[in-house]
């Protein structure tokens, strides 16, 4: 498993003391409850959940008892541990050792052991509380361990995130009326390797409290987490949701009930009011469509296809939609085909800047019947001469908003770009103010700098909506 070992350290991002703190918190690990009560970390690294966990059992069990003989054993029984690098599960115990010498304990046979929580797993069905900051590591880089993945449910999906799987882990660890607390990448809210767990913990009222951290980020890489605290057994069948504004402050902000925030298969979290309007953008249906929305060309070498150049026939104007800027592009195409590479040659210019590159060309990942001298896919190719509007994807406020009219023959790469028969002050009405900022940050999918992102459908959700409320104001007036 060395392989594995070394990508699970890749992915791993040890935890800070106050996030850890508030997870024991909203799990309920407090008070004289937390005697006898078996709790794991199942991937317990340096062991900083233990640690913290084995303070408040010791605590707690001092107020009524002195028999420090008798702690031990109790350490020894309801407090487990696992991680599959030996060195972390080795300082691990090194921590807990320090932590129990405080209260007078010198010696206790700890159940922290280096083992695969992958590979079955004798604590299945026994846990009152699993705890925990699972590895983040995509599946394409596990190596062999893909086999084991594959048997998990929650990775029916294909590809999917390591921690996902140890969303089922930990609740194959849970007795009946168990609890889990973890913190992971927010990133199940929303996306396809995430979709069946999704509908698991909803279809069975598993979720108790959610804290989106959002763009505050816990850990030294561009990693969006969330704390989600699943409970079995419950009897309410709401969610409780809160927002962290720091490292001291976690804000109640609301209750909902599951569809609430479960729209289109996909988690969403605000106030009521706002998740409530976005639900009625994403689910809304027109009988006919005033919008396209598309992606722009994919080169799958930018450098070589676009730049200052201009060779006459074969080279249009294109919009880099990320920026906004204007470049010329090499577009080997008439009528939407690629033309035959004889034809090319007859340029001298281009034939030129073609030579010496047939073998780096070949080496993209081009779609089916793609040739090596045309773009890596045919995306946006059909629409160069019609009129468009091109757009940014990645946007933090109005001012950030790049839209660019591009008349026919001009074409748009890095980025989308919209097809409509809507006047252009109706366009920028609709996107460029504070409504469009609010409903990407809805969508959660967020960007380093406090930017956000999003995809071509969910643009043209929006401006479906905003433009049907637009023509029955003007009908109303």
């Amino acid at each position: 498993m060395k392989e594995l070992t070394s990508e699970k350290l890749n992915g791993r991002f040890y935890t800070p003391e106050f996030i850890v703190n508030r997870i024991i918190e909203l799990t309920g690990y407090n008070g004289q409850g937390v005697l006898k009560k078996h709790i794991i970390d199942n991937s317990c690294g340096d062991g900083a959940f233990l640690v913290a966990v084995v303070d408040i059992y010791c605590k707690e069990f001092l107020k009524h008892c002195t028999d420090t003989a008798l702690l031990s054993e109790e350490l020894s029984a309801y407090i487990h541990g696992i991680d599959i690098d030996k060195a972390a599960i080795g300082k691990c115990i090194e921590n807990l050792n320090k932590t129990v010498k405080r209260y007078g304990l010198k010696c206790v046979e700890w159940d922290v052991n280096c083992s695969d929580a992958l590979i079955g797993c004798k604590y299945y069905g026994k846990m009152d509380f699993v705890l925990g900051n699972p590895p983040y590591v995509r599946v394409h880089n596990l190596g062999s361990a893909i086999d084991n993945i594959k048997k998990f449910s929650f990775a029916k999906n294909g590809m999917t995130d390591l921690f996902i799987v140890f969303f089922e882990i930990g609740l194959k660890m849970l007795n009946e009326n168990g609890v889990l607390g973890y913190i992971t990448p927010s990133s199940f809210f929303n996306s396809l390797a995430g979709r069946y767990m999704r509908s698991y913990l909803v279809n069975n009222n598993l979720i108790d409290k959610i804290v989106d951290l959002k763009h505050f980020q816990v850990f030294d890489a561009t990693t969006y987490t969330a704390i989600t605290v699943l409970k079995n057994n419950r009897t309410k069948i709401t969610t409780e949701y809160f927002r962290l504004e720091d490292k001291n402050n976690l804000v109640y902000e609301d209750t909902f009930k599951a569809e609430d925030f479960y729209i289109c298969d996909n988690f969403y979290f605000s106030d009521k009011k706002r998740l409530s309007e976005l639900k009625r953008i994403l689910t809304f249906k027109t009988g006919k469509e005033y919008f396209f929305v598309k992606n722009g060309f994919a080169t799958l070498d930018d450098k070589f296809f676009i730049g200052d150049f201009d060779f006459g026939e074969f080279t249009i104007p294109v919009v880099k939609a990320s920026t906004g800027k204007r470049y010329k592009c090499i577009f080997p195409y008439k009528e939407g085909k690629l033309v035959p590479y004889s034809e090319l040659e007859n340029n001298s210019d281009i034939k030129k800047h073609y030579a010496g590159n047939k073998g780096k060309l070949s080496k993209r990942s081009i779609e089916k019947n793609g040739k090596w001298y045309g773009f890596g896919r045919s995306q946006g190719i059909n629409d160069v001469y019609k009129c468009k509007y091109s757009i940014n994807a990645l946007i933090k406020t109005p001012s950030d908003i790049k839209l660019i009219k591009c008349d026919k023959g001009v074409g748009v790469y890095s980025g989308l770009y919209i097809l409509t028969e809507a006047r252009e002050s109706e366009l920028r009405e609709m996107l460029c103010g504070d409504d469009f900022i609010t409903y990407i940050s809805l969508l959660g999918k967020y960007k380093s700098g406090g930017y956000y992102t999003f995809s071509s459908k969910e643009l043209k959700n929006y401006l479906e909506y905003k433009y049907a409320q637009r023509k029955v104001f003007e009908n109303g007036q």
